[in-house]
């Protein structure tokens, strides 16, 4: 049986290769194998990236959710609510990109992601 690392790995060398929809794919069937895993976080955040790729931003805004809510306390867990609040601000979503954004500087004020949040709610005109 593969170890989940290299399954990770795997999946990351797609990406690397530019095979975002096939790299998407792999991570979330990661996440879906190995759910809680110590690597999970890591495989729904690169989910995230890779799908944002390839356009589907509703599917990267589950998986930086996914990311984040599974270690809010994770050394990606800024960078995902980053990510989630501005792939909603993509979405048409802005009220709900804005309460999201607030959370980057809110949660981690020393975070250079709160700094990036913060631009992007003025770019939304958040309140």
């Amino acid at each position: 049986e593969a170890q989940p690392g290299t399954v990770c790995n795997a999946a990351k060398a797609l990406m690397d290769q530019g095979d975002f929809a096939g790299a998407a794919t792999q991570f979330a069937t990661f996440a879906q194998n190995y759910p809680g895993g110590p690597l999970t976080g890591d495989a729904q955040f690169y989910q995230g990236e890779a799908l944002s790729k390839t356009g589907d931003t509703a599917g990267a805004a589950r998986a930086y959710l996914g990311a984040f809510s599974g270690a809010p306390q994770g050394p990606r867990a800024p960078t995902a609510l980053l990510r989630l609040g501005a792939a909603l601000g993509l979405l048409g979503q802005t009220q709900d990109a804005c309460v999201t954004l607030n959370e980057v500087p809110s949660r981690f004020p020393q975070a250079p992601e709160a700094a990036e949040a913060k631009s992007t709610m003025q770019k939304l005109g958040c309140q």
